[in-house]
């Protein structure tokens, strides 16, 4: 496994998931422009039921198996064969569970989208043996390059069906087809990395097994994410949904690049002892500086944004403006969670994670029929400070016994909170030169308070090299 190939992948994976998330969020234009919010609100729902149903017809096997696979090699025809069996029961299930679900509403057309929606659920399915061969492989460059290419062929079709005022059915439909598309290029091409055998019998339930805590974790969190919209759903309605959803499209390619942050400093710090507070240091200061400014753009500019949703999304500004700050103590959260895993406390993070969705369910039974779709926005706000952000970081540092400086943090949270607050108190506020201002006077008083405090960026530049040069055996 060459130097070159392990970077090429690494770059894949981060400038795919951006790319996806733009075509995403071009997705969500497209659909609210055309079909307005109520149409939108129902077209999130039922892709919020998707996205569930798809972690749970994978819960985790995918990557359990390339995990034995690449521990024992000599088991990687009998391990594929014995996921591709598990898959094709498990989509036809989940294909057939998902209308079920919906069923219990009182909406048909919803239960309709299921119906196609089980198609997505099932390509996805049958498409996780060829993930797995091509990560085995290195070829994640193909795994993404199949997602984005589905995406992108089936945007023609979305836009049409908007365009005629297609019911939610045939929006989903053009879900599905991006992922059978996907499918149909995975499997192409990890076609002649497969090779189909009998597995030994019990090697499928010891997968099932083995999987399971991993599958609840992320079960945990694909519904701390989704439950907002199906909550509000049953609260409120579609519209506030909408809203809600339409906010949350901003938000997520954000936490994507926070993340690619992140993924860059990991391997310095699963690998470093001496120099860990210090490398954590740096992931620390980049993270926090590139959310809080992303977090200007998007708070000074909120009106701008939502506008461009359509006329209806106006009402959710204010939504955005929460969900920013939301952005600001996730950008965190994210980049601390690392050191839970590193010290080997899976299980106080899955612990913390069912907290969060506790206090999240909570919080919208509580809020949401006094504030509306707004209290969904306060409430998620409240959980990340007090069960992310706050705990996640206390954690984290003591999980590895590091104790970090966090004055540049608090120093680029003030930073950001003050240029939105000029830019708010101003006739630009919520524009687009709203969302310009406020990110250059983030950038510039943060210069400012670097020169006064004589912050070098040279040290952070150092260790995310130092990480660069881990993942690549040594060499710059």
């Amino acid at each position: 496994m060459s130097a070159r190939s392990l970077l090429h992948n690494s770059a894949s994976l981060v400038a795919g998931r951006i790319a996806l998330s733009a075509l995403r969020m071009i997705s969500a234009l497209i659909v609210a422009r055309l079909a307005g919010a109520a149409d939108f609100g129902a077209y999130m729902l039922v892709l919020a039921y998707v996205t569930l149903f798809e972690w749970l017809v994978d819960f985790g096997q995918t990557d359990i198996a390339v995990r034995d696979i690449a521990h024992v090699p000599a088991r990687r025809d009998t391990l594929l064969t014995a996921l591709a069996r598990i898959k094709a029961l498990q989509g036809v299930a989940g294909a057939a569970a998902l209308p079920l679900l919906l069923a219990m509403g009182d909406d048909r057309a919803l239960v309709l989208a299921g119906l196609v929606g089980g198609a997505s659920v099932l390509a996805n399915a049958w498409l996780q043996p060829a993930r797995a061969a091509l990560r085995l492989a290195m070829r994640m460059d193909r795994d993404i390059a199949a997602e984005l290419a589905g995406t992108l062929a089936t945007l023609p079709l979305l836009a049409a069906a908007a365009w005629a005022g297609a019911p939610v059915a045939l929006l989903t439909a053009a879900f599905a087809a991006a992922r059978l598309v996907q499918a149909g290029l995975a499997i192409h091409w990890a076609a002649p990395l497969m090779r189909r055998c009998a597995p030994p019998r019990g090697m499928a339930l010891d997968l099932l097994r083995q999987a399971a805590p991993l599958g609840l974790a992320g079960l945990l969190v694909v519904t701390y994410d989704a439950l907002a919209p199906l909550l509000l759903a049953r609260l409120l309605d579609l519209k506030a949904v909408a809203l809600y959803m339409a906010a949350a499209r901003f938000i997520f390619p954000v936490l994507v690049a926070v993340q690619g942050v992140t993924s860059a400093f990991f391997p310095v710090l699963a690998q470093r002892g001496a120099g860990l507070a210090r490398t954590q240091q740096a992931a620390l200061i980049l993270s926090t500086g590139a959310a809080a400014l992303m977090f200007a753009g998007i708070h000074g500019g909120a009106s701008f944004l939502m506008g461009l949703m359509g006329p209806e999304f106006l009402a959710g500004v204010a939504v955005l403006r929460l969900m920013a700050w939301t952005l600001l103590l996730r950008a965190i959260t994210t980049v601390m969670s690392p050191l839970i895993v590193i010290a080997g406390w899976q299980g106080k993070a899955m612990g913390l994670t069912l907290l969060s969705l506790m206090g999240q369910g909570a919080a919208l039974l509580l809020l949401v029929p006094r504030f509306g779709v707004l209290g969904a926005a306060i409430g998620y706000l409240v959980v990340e400070l007090l069960l992310g952000t706050a705990i996640v970081s206390w954690l984290g540092q003591r999980a590895v016994q590091i104790r970090l400086d966090w004055r540049p943090v608090a120093a680029l949270l003030a930073i950001a909170a003050a240029s939105v607050a000029i830019v708010d108190a101003s006739p630009i506020a919520g524009s687009f030169l709203g969302g310009v201002v406020a990110g250059t006077l983030v950038t510039t008083l943060a210069a400012i308070a670097a020169v006064a405090a004589r912050f070098s960026i040279r040290p952070l530049w150092h260790e995310l090299r130092q990480g660069r040069m881990i993942v690549s055996g040594g060499m710059a």
